[in-house]
């Protein structure tokens, strides 16, 4: 693991923290709340310098960072601090706005990120038109398919990725039937698909054309800990032979929890191992089965590059949808703690996460980007002392009383929030190694390359 794997999650860790913080420095100075001290990370200084009443540092220990204002504590006498530019004796709808500012800079940043992507063009995993193995059962052997064609053209277009093959179906009215040229065994068939099967039929020949190699694996996920790794083959899933990547989707569904034995080709050798699938949804009953691997993209092609204000639409769109899919995550983790807690990440997660997204693309990247920074909103909203959503209850509390809480009970808040926060970031943090050294177990067990075995009769 080289140096240029973390660029990404530190490059990724510091915008998210940056425009953070710079959401509670620009309305504090815009409310007159003095900011003594603006830093990205936490402990020693790396970098720093003073501008005006404000000392500006770059810290050792890049977990977060904190704009430290006038009298955001209680005095050493215990005494509430009083002036119109410090924090606390600031009016509570001023407080209320300088805590929220930002939360509210990571939302806005993660509909922008989205805005951008949608511009630029978002790339969806294409795939060859071979058809690996058609099974008799099929709806696409029904119409005359094979293992082993290649469809060549749709009508009179040729075609020779299954982007372009959708293309040309989407073209299609509903009622039009679809006449595929399909190379078989070095001649040129024709085939027509009548309306009622042509979408049952293409579906079912899409997932026979994806070999069961894994493309990559997500970190966290069944499959990462279990030591599966990128250019493994598999074979099978509790003695059931895989031929194609849909056969390992349907030997998975209704397994959730339950442990399923894997064969895997790697190196030349065959090998088992044992691997839970989840259902990250959290659905109790579901049999969407999931082991946190994709297939070996073949190639990839743009869903399209959008104009701005349509992409400003598609862009909310998918940040509303990114913040429902957060706090529903956030839920899981509440209600089923011990289910869900190894999923939770911290620094080192997100920079392997954000290693993998870069290496998809730019576009990747940017859904990641976007994607944490509506993480960091929603976590530090949550009304728990010391973050951001326990001043705005604190706000909203002294709205409703109509004078705020005394100093010692300030301390007390603050103090539960400390042994909260810090017992959770303990816990997030042991998960990063403890979550790589059961990997590095995992991979250590399999065999390291030579003859692959022969099968069993």
């Amino acid at each position: 693991m080289n140096l240029s794997f973390f660029v990404p999650g530190v490059v990724l860790l510091g915008i998210v923290i940056f425009v953070h913080e710079l959401g509670h420095f620009l309305v504090a100075k815009w409310r007159g709340v003095r900011v003594l001290r603006f830093s990205l990370g936490f402990g020693p200084p790396l970098v720093r310098f003073t501008r005006g009443e404000t000392e500006y540092r770059i810290s050792w220990v890049p977990l977060g960072g904190y704009v430290q204002m006038a009298g955001d504590s209680p005095a050493e006498d215990g005494s509430m601090p009083g002036g119109p530019d410090e924090f606390l004796s600031h009016p509570w709808y001023g407080r209320l706005l300088i805590a929220v500012a930002g939360p509210m800079a990571n939302l806005i940043t993660a509909f922008v990120v989205m805005v951008v992507a949608c511009m630029i063009g978002v790339k969806s995993p294409d795939y060859d038109t071979v058809s690996e193995f058609v099974p008799d059962t099929s709806a696409a052997y029904q119409a005359g398919l094979r293992s082993g064609d290649r469809i060549v053209a749709i009508g009179d277009t040729p075609v020779t990725r299954w982007s372009e093959i959708e293309t040309e179906i989407g073209k299609r009215g509903e009622q039009e039937p679809i006449r595929l040229a399909v190379d078989r065994d070095g001649a040129v068939q024709t085939l027509e698909l009548p309306p009622q099967l042509r979408t049952r039929t293409l579906g079912s020949m899409f997932g026979t054309t994806i070999p069961p190699v894994v493309g990559g694996v997500v970190t966290g996920m069944p499959a990462y800990k279990a030591g599966l790794k990128e250019g493994d083959r598999i074979l099978t899933i509790d003695g059931q032979p895989i031929e194609v990547w849909s056969d390992l989707l349907r030997a998975l569904r209704g397994r959730v929890d339950q442990r399923v034995a894997v064969t895997v080709e790697r190196g030349g050798q065959r090998f088992d191992l044992t691997v839970t699938p989840i259902n990250p949804e959290g659905r109790r009953g579901s049999t969407d089965a999931r082991i946190g691997i994709e297939p070996q993209n073949q190639g990839s092609y743009l869903l399209g590059r959008y104009p701005p204000l349509e992409a400003i639409r598609l862009g909310a769109g998918a940040t509303v949808a990114m913040v429902a899919n957060v706090y529903g995550g956030m839920w899981l983790t509440i209600s089923r703690p011990i289910y869900y807690r190894e999923y939770l990440g911290g620094p080192i997660f997100i920079a392997q996460a954000a290693s993998e997204s870069a290496r998809r693309g730019f576009d990747s990247y940017l859904q990641f980007l976007a994607l944490i920074n509506v993480a960091i909103m929603a976590f530090n909203l949550l009304p728990i002392p010391v973050l951001d959503g326990g001043h705005i209850l604190l706000a909203l509390l002294q709205a409703v009383r109509g004078q705020a809480i005394s100093a010692r009970a300030y301390v007390r808040f603050q103090k539960v929030g400390l042994v909260f926060i810090g017992t959770l970031f303990v816990l997030i943090l042991a998960n990063d190694p403890l979550r790589w050294v059961q990997r590095q177990r995992a991979l250590d067990k399999a065999p390291q390359g030579g003859p692959v075995a022969p099968s069993p009769p």
